[in-house]
């Protein structure tokens, strides 16, 4: 995801959006086929290359919105949509994936994505409008470039340093498996500061961001490492403790999307109102934690409707509006022709705190009891509570530094209905 949104900002990012959805395809055929080969590895593979595809989306899609809509009140309500993608996409999956793998054949599921993704492919190229890329800047010395030596380091670095935490739970810390990895990832993460330290057009435009970018960054990474722990384990929490089937799992997740609707209608409202992205983002904080603390003091034997419904409730809101917010946040700091860049950026920190988050909670079920027992879980559970809170401690923190510092007032004058309701015309400037 890193690099993606470079990669978009070089060739465009419709050309790579599509390009994404069609890895996305061949590498679902390829996952269902995997069936007859019989061989894990090649499954592994072709997940892997999903994993790319799917990567490759985020940025591009949102470099997209943020290049054609200029900052107002319907650039917040598509991107408020953009983040109900999430809710609704997570609940379709689970609907769709466990009515092949319980009634018909597993790799149905797989197909089904290619059949989609072969949809998608064809509407995003011929319907989604192009934007300004790199071959529109004639000065050599401003158009973006991706350098393959700094690339390598980011993504090899994060790829060893995220693998550490996560194997950690099953070969413990003490594995020369984790600390291994865990040392050459921190070494080539240090590496690529370093690099992106001595070029013009860095992955990471650290000297581009403001504090409050940079806070944005730390809040919504500590947020979503809390709720990649609270959707892994409440289906573990479901399958495997309760002994619920897949349809009645999936069902129980209905109402992420229809809540998931209305936090992002919530969110659009709130900035049409004048509530700033950072005030957004610590509302969502709240959230988290509540939400977190809902799924870790939940009994096991419970009826459905007393505390696991509002679960399902309250984590769209944590969802849409912290997304929104942060991406909202980084498009504004950015120029549009790095778009691309503060939307990977955005996306990775999401997409990679969740996966260190369940690191983390993954080690601490495994330390405190057996997997996949009921005191293992809270143990990971409690972890998710400790990770929302620290973001919503730092959420405050930086709201009231803003407040204090009187910049609280400067998203209201963006909100400004004379300039935001109009969408460039970007043919007209390519013609100029």
């Amino acid at each position: 995801m890193l690099p993606a949104g470079r990669i978009g900002d070089i060739y465009g990012h419709r050309l790579c959006l599509v390009a994404a959805f069609i890895i996305i395809g061949l590498s679902s055929l390829m996952a269902g086929l995997s069936v007859y080969s019989g061989s894990f590895i090649f499954y592994a593979v072709c997940r892997g290359l999903q994993g790319i595809g799917s990567a490759a989306i985020v940025p591009c899609a949102l470099a997209l919105l943020g290049s054609i809509y200029r900052n107002g009140p319907r650039k917040t309500l598509v991107f408020s949509l953009y983040a109900f993608g999430s809710p609704a996409g997570w609940v379709l999956g689970c609907v769709f994936t466990a009515i092949f793998a319980q009634l018909t054949w597993w790799p149905w599921m797989f197909w089904a994505t290619t059949i989609v993704c072969v949809a998608l492919a064809t509407a995003a190229a011929l319907v989604i409008p192009e934007t300004r890329n790199s071959t529109d800047i004639q000065d050599d010395q401003e158009r973006p470039k991706i350098y393959p030596a700094n690339t390598f380091a980011g993504v090899a670095g994060l790829i060893l340093f995220c693998f550490a935490w996560v194997r950690a739970p099953a070969t413990g810390w003490q594995s020369a498996e984790c600390i291994a990895t865990l040392c050459v990832g921190l070494a080539l993460c240090a590496a690529f500061v370093y690099m992106e330290s001595r070029v013009d057009h860095p992955l990471l435009p650290v000297r581009e961001l403001s504090w409050e970018g940079g806070s944005a960054l730390l809040v919504t990474g500590l947020a979503w490492s809390s709720f990649g722990i609270t959707v892994f384990y409440v289906v573990t929490f479901l399958v495997e403790l309760r002994g619920e089937s897949l349809l009645i799992t999936a069902a129980q997740q209905v109402p992420v999307a229809i809540f998931g609707l209305a936090a992002s209608l919530l969110n659009h409202y709130l900035m049409g109102k004048g509530f700033t992205g950072a005030q957004v983002l610590t509302l969502a904080t709240v959230w988290y934690v509540v939400d977190s603390i809902l799924l870790a003091t939940l009994p096991l034997h419970q009826l459905y409707w007393k505390q696991l419904f509002w679960f399902f409730v309250v984590a769209p809101f944590a969802m849409d509006l912290s997304f929104p917010a942060a991406t909202l946040l980084l498009s504004q700091a950015v120029p549009p022709e790095r778009q691309g860049i503060a939307a990977s950026l955005v996306g990775t920190v999401v997409y990679y705190s969740q996966a260190l988050g369940l690191g983390v909670a993954g080690t601490a079920e495994a330390y405190t009891a057996e997997v996949n027992t009921l005191p293992g879980i809270r143990a990971a559970l409690y972890t998710s509570i400790g990770l929302s809170g620290a973001s919503l401690f730092v959420a405050a923190i930086v709201l009231l530094g803003i407040l204090l510092s009187g910049r609280g007032r400067e998203g209201k004058s963006d909100q400004s209905p004379e300039t935001s309701d109009s969408i460039p015309d970007t043919t007209d400037e390519k013609k100029a």
